[in-house]
């Protein structure tokens, strides 16, 4: 029979590999090779792997001096895979190859094809470990189907599981998890094994990295309660794995659930610290106590994170589970300041360190270890201990000929001099560390290293080198919207932290010494950034990249006569940036000397007076706060261009306030002009809606479902709606899932009206709107809406969103706004900020039907009129009334 080290049935690629001996009986074979492979098999389970190479040499020139090429073949696949545990990749390569070699001349038989397989799959091992993610791919699916030839269903489902892993490497999520889902459900009818523990712990890390956590959760549970149940010997290190995964996801929960609220980890452990004070009115009060809420269930959350990564240290079968789980552990210590705890910890890592073989792993581990000390700064353990940690990975990745880690150890190490001060050696070895990884073509270290060099040459005031350097990292970063295999799970997460920055402080770099009359080249790469911005931020909500990146504003502005402005803003902590286009004119911009602190303490409190029934004093003194730094300054360019319609390009908290709502002085924004937003940037081919087509699919929710309460008004706004255009209505128990698509699909309706509950959030899995059946998220929903394509080539001309509204507590919440106005592929998007619970909604949507079958105005008028009916209405004159309203999208 054949022996095989490798467990490739029931192990992650990312662990080390635990042995079974598999007994096929063999061609021709003495006892003395079929010995040695068992003392291989016993040595490698100990973790004595220079052992075990040197009996599987043996082992391998027995079986060839026997004229046995199969077994040789075997035990040389075997050598590959030791060879891979000691970081021996040259020697691991060969081997491999070796084996392969020798069986291309084999008779093709089972015993032939099973050889094969499992040689195959170490194949793919040896490519994954080396950031081959495509060749691995590619021996795992020989090796799957070479492993169903010979009906062997364990090794294949095995081998599928690692193909996921080099899918969700390659950024291919939407893949992964429709394969894992299939293994599962496969796995699902047979007894508790672990190779099921294992897909659901792959499947698992692929929702993580797209969002879903809850079902991340879930199959994350169910792996560790499959593996507490198994008896095999691997179940310590699948239980270990699975508490690893269980710590990564609620830290990954801790992080989104504080950006929702707007806060920074620092922000959050102010909070938490802070003596409570009497803040000065009501909506401060509400504002600091939701914050400091936030704050709790933050540090909470992350204590919880701790605990599960104790677990997994706790239960590691194996040095390498164990020590991750004590890095990230560390890191997380580190990062919420828990300073005792860090303490005790520190020791017992550096002793694992020092224990540790030399490997790619080890390499890593040091980095890691090193980033973390990173952010101690003057809490720090000495310098000096990082530059050692540093020193020595780097000289481990020369030895192991790892230029990706040589690239991390110098990048790091610059990084360490940046903070330092010491400019020139951090700017030498981090134009070293980009060079390394420019070679490499690996543009997911490559722009944190051109990053790095922009802000070393900011800080000497080497403005132009500087501006290159961000223009080179954004440019990469944008390089990587459609080959998501570069950008890691950790910069997902750390969107905020670790690539708007690169964004906004390029801005800011071009637009310091600009005044509105100076460099229109430096302008013009501005506005092209803050786009670019929009559209990351965008592929960030949705975990993919879901826009074309060809703007139309300038062209749409210039070319279809609109007489509409552009006011493109972006917020930064010392100023806010204003640009400013209109038509056939050239770009200029003029900036505010105000924090984002104030503008984002301005826009909180401005909100809570909106939504108040009366409007206050307080509200038109912020209101017109806001109108004076993005509006006035070009009032008189305004008036003299004849401009009608203002499209705003929002950035940050300015997002959340309906400029229609802004207030000169004695009049509202809207009294004056059209307003539409542009969430993102590329256009349907402009025009106006005609007439002759315009017929709409209505659907609309009344009753009180799942917890929602009932919309009394929803009955009389579709009465309304149908008086003026012709349309197709599904209401409450009409309005499903199934009956919403086949209405779509059905006529290519030129308006989709939506009357119901619903949520925008800046988490994707929470913006969705109540159908009767089921809530639909944002991504069923453009499913649906998109499904018509294939009715009619044309877009929804409109799509309106109303009785929804943003989730409460969340400060990017708009963000999900955008990304259904995007992803519902409609000219234009009417949504309502939050929701009425009066007649006015119904009043306002009758109104602004009336005025949109008028061919000669705009949507963007239609909308203007709309409101300022309301507005003229003693009972409903108050901006909450009117100003939720917003028009998203093409404005004509």
């Amino acid at each position: 029979m054949l022996s095989m080290i490798a467990c490739v049935l029931a192990t992650p690629v990312s662990a080390k590999v635990s042995v079974l001996m598999a007994q096929v009986t063999p061609i021709s074979i003495s006892v003395d090779p079929t010995s040695l492979m068992q003392q291989s098999r016993d040595l490698y389970e100990r973790g004595l792997f220079e052992q075990a190479v040197d009996v599987l040499r043996q082992a391998s020139q027995a079986y060839a001096a026997e004229g046995d090429a199969l077994h040789q073949a075997l035990a040389l696949s075997n050598l590959s895979l030791t060879y891979q545990q000691l970081g021996l990749w040259t020697e691991a390569n060969q081997t491999i190859n070796e084996s392969l070699a020798l069986l291309e001349n084999q008779p093709v038989n089972e015993q032939t094809a099973s050889v094969l397989a499992q040689t195959l799959d170490i194949q793919g091992r040896f490519y994954f470990a080396q950031g081959q993610a495509e060749p691995a791919l590619e021996a795992w699916q020989q090796a799957s189907a070479t492993y169903e030839t010979i009906g062997d269903v364990s090794g294949a489902v095995a081998v599928q599981i690692n193909q996921a892993q080099a899918l969700q490497a390659l950024g291919l999520y939407r893949r992964s998890i429709d394969l894992l889902n299939n293994i599962t459900q496969h796995l699902s009818s047979q007894p508790a094994v672990l190779t099921r523990a294992v897909a659901l712990r792959s499947l698992a890390e692929a929702l993580l990295v797209t969002g879903n956590f809850p079902d991340a959760r879930q199959a994350l549970e169910k792996s560790l309660e499959i593996a507490q149940q198994s008896q095999s010997d691997a179940a310590p290190a699948a239980i270990a794995a699975a508490y690893l995964g269980l710590g990564n996801l609620t830290r990954s929960e801790a992080s989104a659930n504080l950006n929702y609220a707007g806060l920074t980890i620092a922000e959050a452990l102010s909070l938490l610290e802070a003596t409570d004070r009497p803040p000065p009115d009501l909506t401060e009060v509400a504002l600091q106590q939701r914050s400091k809420a936030a704050a709790q269930a933050f540090y909470e959350q992350t204590t919880t994170a701790l605990y599960w990564y104790q677990q997994a240290a706790n239960h590691s079968a194996s040095d390498s589970t164990r020590i991750q789980a004590q890095l990230k552990q560390f890191d997380l210590l580190v990062e919420t300041q828990r300073w005792e705890q860090m303490q005790i910890l520190y020791p017992q890592i550096q002793t694992q360190l020092n224990a540790q073989p030399l490997s790619h792993s080890h390499v890593y581990n040091q980095i890691e270890l090193a980033q973390s000390l990173l952010k101690l700064r003057s809490h720090s353990l000495m310098p000096q201990a990082i530059v050692q940690l540093l020193a020595t990975a780097h000289q481990q990745a020369i030895t192991l000929q790892d230029s990706r880690a040589q690239s991390y150890t110098l990048g790091t190490l610059g990084k360490l001099y940046e903070i330092t001060a010491q400019l020139p050696e951090a700017q030498r070895l981090t134009q070293q560390a980009l060079t390394l990884s420019q070679s490499l073509n690996a543009g997911d270290i490559s722009y944190q290293w051109q990053w790095q060099l922009g802000r070393l040459l900011k800080v000497q005031g080497q403005t132009d080198g500087a501006i290159q350097s961000y223009r080179a990292a954004v440019g990469t970063l944008q390089s990587l919207r459609n080959d998501l295999v570069a950008i890691n799970r950790d910069v997902q997460f750390s969107f905020r932290e670790r690539v708007e920055p690169v964004y906004r402080e390029l801005v800011s770099l071009l637009l310091e010494s600009n005044t509105s009359s100076t460099d229109l080249e430096k302008l013009v790469q501005a506005r092209d950034v803050i786009e670019g911005l929009q559209v990351a931020e965008l592929d960030n909500f949705f975990r993919e990249a879901c826009l074309d990146t060809q703007f139309q504003l300038d062209r749409v502005v210039d070319q279809a006569n609109s007489s509409a402005a552009i006011f493109y803003t972006i917020v930064l902590p010392d100023r806010l940036e204003v640009i400013l286009k209109l038509p056939q004119r050239p770009l200029f911009h003029y900036s505010t000397a105000v924090s984002q602190e104030t503008v984002e303490d301005t826009v909180s409190t401005l909100l809570n007076e909106l939504k108040r029934p009366i409007a206050t004093r307080s509200l038109k003194t912020l209101s017109q706060q806001m109108y004076d730094w993005l509006i006035r300054p070009a009032e008189s360019v305004l008036r003299e261009s004849d401009i009608s319609t203002l499209v705003f390009v929002l950035d940050g908290a300015l997002r959340n306030v309906p400029m229609s709502a802004l207030y000169d002085g004695q009049q509202y924004l809207m009294e004056k002009y059209g307003v539409a937003i542009a969430p993102g940037l590329q256009l349907p081919e402009p025009g106006r809606l005609q007439q002759h087509q315009v017929q709409a699919l209505v659907v609309g929710l009344s009753e009180a479902r799942n917890s929602f309460p009932a919309l009394s008004n929803v009955a009389t706004e579709i009465e309304e709606i149908k008086a003026d255009v012709p349309s197709r209505v599904l209401f409450n128990q009409d309005f499903t899932r199934s009956n919403f698509q086949q209405a779509i699909t059905s006529v290519p309706f030129s308006i989709v009206h939506i009357a119901t509950h619903g949520q925008f959030s800046s988490n994707v899995a929470e913006t969705f709107i109540l159908a009767w059946d089921e809530p639909i998220d944002v991504n069923e929903l453009t499913a649906v809406l998109q499904s018509r394509e294939i009715m009619s080539p044309e877009p929804i001309e409109l799509l309106v969103l109303s009785a929804c509204q943003t989730a409460v507590g969340d400060r990017r919440a708009t963000l999900g706004l955008a990304g259904v106005a995007v992803r519902a592929g409609a000219r234009s998007t009417v949504a309502s900020l939050w929701n009425l619970d009066d007649d006015s909604g119904a009043i306002f949507m009758s109104r602004f039907y009336e005025e949109l079958v008028n061919a000669s105005i705009s949507k963007a008028e239609a909308l203007r009129r709309a409101q300022q009916s309301l507005l003229t209405d003693p009972q409903y004159q108050a901006p909450r009334f009117w100003a939720p309203y917003v028009l998203l999208g093409n404005w004509l």
